[in-house]
């Protein structure tokens, strides 16, 4: 059980920052500092998010929250120009919408997510 849950954390977080990480670049979100903030902002909702899952919460209302919850955080780093996060909400509705849309489509064909 333990193996399982560690799979499937680290399964998710792992596919999520690629995919994340892909398209924040495409956004715009460039560099290792950009990167940084992208992994950290995961950190701190995957995991969650995973586990509300698993616990038998509906996936879009998790989904909901974490993006607000990025974009909050988006938004904040945003205030400082140096970041050039030019439209932080739409960043993280791009970015999760990604991340999500993807997750579905595994878990359709696969189920193991």
């Amino acid at each position: 059980m333990i193996q399982y849950l560690f799979e499937m954390f680290a399964v998710s977080l792992l596919l999520t920052l690629a995919l994340e990480l892909s398209a924040a670049h495409f956004m715009g979100l460039r560099g290792r500092r950009a990167a940084k903030l992208v992994v950290l902002v995961n950190i701190l909702t995957n995991p969650a998010a995973v586990l509300l899952h698993w616990l038998g919460i509906p996936q879009l209302p998790i989904e909901l929250a974490v993006a607000g919850i990025e974009a909050m955080v988006y938004d904040w780093f945003s205030k400082d120009e140096s970041w050039n996060i030019p439209h932080p909400i739409i960043l993280s509705a791009v970015l999760n919408g990604i991340s999500w849309s993807v997750g579905l489509l595994i878990q359709r064909i696969g189920g193991f997510l």
